[in-house]
């Protein structure tokens, strides 16, 4: 073999060997990536792991009292004096000759103070005739026994009934004239005076039938407490004044609202310089007393401290709270649950050894009833202190056991904090984090996403349809992360298709995801979602070495981040957190995020086209939801008239989306060619149909001719091209006015009944005068975000009817009461900006031109409108005010 074979053998085996290496490298390389997929899938599991025993160990921080001891009690403050333990008496069970006695047996066990009902309708049966008997007996037998008395002052006599009580037969309901209620209570103080110092005004409000034939409303309570308590203290000025006692209850109805809501919109309605002790009723139902469980959901004593949290977020932590009734039922046939008579009696001992011990804030405990007026056999005898017979009941000797007992009271309860648990649950997650970080480095991203870009396109489209079919019936929340994840994969795939889809569902904000996680629930509505899985799709975009000019932005366009620290500034008033946080999601980041969105993804003015034809789709899918709920019979019956209601639950909200959506449908008629032409035409139609349907007034009369009007403008100003253009599309701008003539026609055929209400007009007159009061008290910052359904009720006047609006009614009073003076500056900024942008904008192409006229006359339409209604403080109008102005500035790269 010469010396050339030999070579060209070696040669071959050279290359056998380097393939080899080749596919053996290869195969390596694959099987790093299937692990490092691997590790990723293990990793999502820990981090959801993670996020569960996160909010497990916050659970059980806060359930080892953390928080409740943050504001003190004062020691010297109204309220903080009463002996511990008291009884609830019900009057009538006892014969006169035996109440005496009666009483002195429960000071004789250690009860310091009682606790019951003087029904005003027997002291005042007719106005102005008085029958003090009963009252008189009863109080003076209540000092000789040495008891402090604490009178619920309740029960209105027929006389002062509202009509609608007295129809329905309902003795139960608040006077008409809270006026009649403070004169009673005056007289009542100024005769008891010197043997009174603890009144409870009202009983038990926030259920039915404590509040009458009507809906529960704490705000009306809250200005019952304004009218009665400044007269009760100029009767008394030493009188304590405890609110009504709030029943147990995990409802947020009509007719029931659970205690913590029901004690914040109180606090709204400016009620806490009314009361000086907060009455609650800590029922155990069939918990025991350390049951720690602190949950809105669940009713047992624990819920004391969940209160006792509420009132310290509320920024009332130095208020006492009173459990005046608290116990546990042993009768079979309770509504309270049931327990048996010793256990009774040991969660009894347990719940006064807890609130002693460890509640400081707990200044005083009630029993439930000594004995009750109802037959024996009744539920109620499950909570008496003794038999019919007399014997004393298990409960009873406990209660006096530990009253009997000497012990020193610790000025601060007990409060553990988990400090090994964190530790060691914040150091899992740094791990999982860095291997996590690790494992996405194997993995080539890069290559993967091109691979999915350049697949088919019915590919795509069932991916999106799939995960919208998934994301839809997912309720487990990892599976929703995965969503998620999922979306922002697809978006960095095709980030503009996601737009659209986040643009098109602006409006279904209400029907949103419901994330359970622990201890929270979150609701994400789609538009969130989508933008939020935009966000990688962003990034990416400002890295892009090829568009390093979609970073520059002009100073016009930088004018709406500046709302970021005047949101920052407000929340120098906010006293509900959680509000404020909602608040600014919804109003201020979400709609930055889409602002964002659009600027970055869009690159030029065909681009910003197609984002306005999501626009009018989503106000399209809007009208439809709404044309065939009308068409079904669902809707709002106002003044006769069957008014459209959307995905919204107001058929105003619902015009304030369409009447924009009217508008982006006109400037989409020029940008579609003559195929697609008679589309967007019936799409106008039905929106034009649905809009005169929810029959909004400020729509039809303000929005519409506003809106016409600066599309004209833009008309005008490019005359020459558009009168070529109006030439070539005679016909169909004929039928379109034809069409409008008729709508004109029957609107005030339809709607002649609801044109003629001014009652709304007086209403939105009483809301203006309480948020500009608002606005004075708060004039440099306002009360931020979400604040305003929190704060305006306390400037509201007695009897007034919009105690529940999230926003005052017109624009320049949501900007002021939200952020202050220096909204107002922010947002003259704006549109100066816009009129700077839309300058530019008007002078170049034809498409760039359409989109910036339809955005322009929507925001105006929009503002126009919101002279009487909302602008930016409803969810989606702020994301769609937002895009529009997006849409209208965005240079062309």
């Amino acid at each position: 073999m010469n010396v050339a074979t030999k070579t060209r053998a070696v040669h071959r085996k050279t290359q056998v060997s380097g393939r080899f290496w080749v596919a053996f490298l290869r195969q390596g390389d694959r099987l790093r990536q299937r692990l490092a997929w691997l590790r990723l899938a293990l990793l999502y599991g820990v981090l959801c792991a993670l996020i569960a025993a996160g909010g497990l160990l916050w659970r059980a921080t806060l359930e080892g009292g953390v928080g409740l001891q943050r504001v003190p009690v004062r020691s010297d403050g109204p309220g903080t004096q009463p002996s511990f333990v008291g009884v609830n008496l019900q009057l009538d069970a006892y014969a006169p000759e035996e109440f005496a006695l009666r009483l002195r047996e429960l000071r004789a066990a250690g009860f310091g103070w009682v606790r019951f009902r003087l029904e005003w309708r027997d002291l005042e049966p007719v106005p102005g005739q008085w029958a003090w008997d009963v009252a008189d007996r009863v109080l003076e037998q209540v000092a000789s026994a040495g008891l402090e008395p604490v009178i619920v002052l309740a029960g209105a006599p027929d006389w002062a009934l509202s009509a609608l009580d007295r129809k329905a037969g309902v003795r139960t309901g608040p006077p008409a004239e809270y006026a009649d209620f403070a004169r009673f209570v005056e007289r009542f103080a100024q005769r008891y005076g010197e043997r009174v110092r603890y009144y409870q005004i009202w009983d038990e409000p926030n259920i039915a039938p404590n509040w009458g034939r009507r809906h529960i409303n704490p705000v009306e309570y809250a200005q019952m407490l304004r009218i009665v308590t400044p007269v009760l203290r100029r009767a008394d000025p030493d009188a304590v004044i405890l609110a009504a006692a709030l029943a147990p209850t995990v409802d947020r109805g009509h007719l029931a609202i659970d205690e913590i809501y029901y004690l914040q919109r109180m606090i709204a309605a400016g009620a806490a310089p009314f009361f000086d002790v907060v009455a609650i009723q800590p029922f155990g139902f069939g918990y025991g007393a350390t049951d720690p469980r602190q949950q809105p959901d669940m009713l047992n004593f624990s819920r004391a401290a969940l209160i006792r949290r509420a009132l310290v977020d509320s920024g009332l932590g130095n208020k006492p709270i009173w459990a005046v009734r608290f116990g546990w039922n042993r009768m079979l046939n309770s509504p309270w649950s049931t327990v048996t008579p010793e256990a009774q009696a040991r969660y009894t001992h347990d719940a006064l050894e807890r609130a002693w011990r460890a509640w400081p804030w707990l200044q005083a405990m009630g029993w439930v009833v000594d004995r009750p007026t109802e037959a024996p056999g009744m539920p109620a005898w499950g909570f008496a202190l003794t038999d019919p017979a007399g014997t004393p009941a298990p409960v009873s000797i406990a209660l006096t056991s530990w009253l009997q007992t000497p012990r020193q009271r610790p000025a601060v309860g007990d409060v553990h904090f988990p400090w090994a648990e964190w530790a060691a649950l914040l150091l899992a997650a740094a791990v999982a984090g860095w291997r996590g970080v690790a494992a996405a480095q194997r993995i080539d991203w890069r290559r993967r996403l091109n691979r999915w870009r350049c697949a088919p396109q019915w590919a795509h489209i069932l991916a999106w349809t799939g995960l919208a079919a998934i994301y839809h019936l997912a309720t487990f929340p990892p599976l929703i992360g995965l969503c998620w994840l999922a979306a922002a994969w697809l978006c960095l795939a095709q980030p503009r298709v996601g737009l659209w889809l986040a643009l098109t569902l602006i409006p279904f904000y209400f029907q949103h995801k419901e994330l359970a996680l622990v201890n929270v629930v979150l609701t994400v509505p789609p538009a969130h979602a989508l933008a939020l899985a935009l966000l990688p799709a962003v990034v990416a975009a400002f890295r892009r070495p090829h568009s390093s000019d979609a970073s520059i932005l002009s100073w016009w366009e930088l004018a709406p981040l500046l709302l970021l620290p005047l949101t920052l500034l407000s929340a120098v008033h906010v006293w509900n957190w959680p509000a404020f946080v909602r608040g600014a999601l919804d109003l201020v980041i979400a709609p930055l995020g889409l602002w964002l969105a659009v600027r970055v993804l869009t690159a030029d003015s065909r681009e910003r086209g197609w984002a306005l034809l999501a626009l009018l789709a989503g106000g399209m899918l809007t009208a439809l939801v709404g044309l065939t709920s009308w068409l079904a019979g669902r809707g709002a019956d106002v003044d006769g008239v069957q008014r459209l209601v959307g995905p919204h639950f107001s058929p105003n909200h619902t015009a304030l989306y369409l009447e924009r959506s009217l508008f982006v449908g006109l400037a989409a008629l020029a940008l579609v060619n003559k195929r697609r032409r008679m589309v967007v035409a019936s799409a106008l139609l039905a929106l034009a149909a649905a809009l005169v349907l929810t029959g909004s007034r400020g729509a039809l009369f303000l929005a519409a001719p506003a809106g016409l009007a600066t599309f004209a403008g833009f008309l005008v100003y490019r005359r020459p091209a558009i009168v070529r253009w109006l030439r070539m599309r005679r016909r169909s701008v004929l039928s379109t006015m034809i069409a409008l003539a008729v709508l004109l026609a029957l609107i005030f055929f339809w709607q002649q009944e609801r044109l003629a209400n001014l009652q709304t007009v007086e209403l939105r007159l009483t809301l203006w005068t309480a948020a500009f009061a608002l606005w004075r008290e708060h004039f440099w910052v306002g009360v931020g975000p979400g604040g305003f359904f929190w704060t305006y009720p306390a400037y509201l006047p007695v009897g007034a009817a919009e105690v529940d609006q999230l926003h005052p009614h017109n624009v320049w009073l949501e900007l002021t009461t939200t952020w202050g003076v220096l909204g107002l500056a922010w947002f003259v900024l704006c549109v100066l900006a816009l009129r700077a942008a839309v300058r530019r904008r008007v002078e170049g192409g034809a498409t760039g031109f359409w989109v910036t006229a339809g955005a322009c006359a929507g925001l105006v339409a929009g503002l126009a409108h919101a002279q009487t209604d909302a602008f930016m403080l409803l969810a989606d109008l702020a994301m769609w005010n937002a895009v529009a102005w997006a849409l209208a500035t965005a240079p062309d790269r």
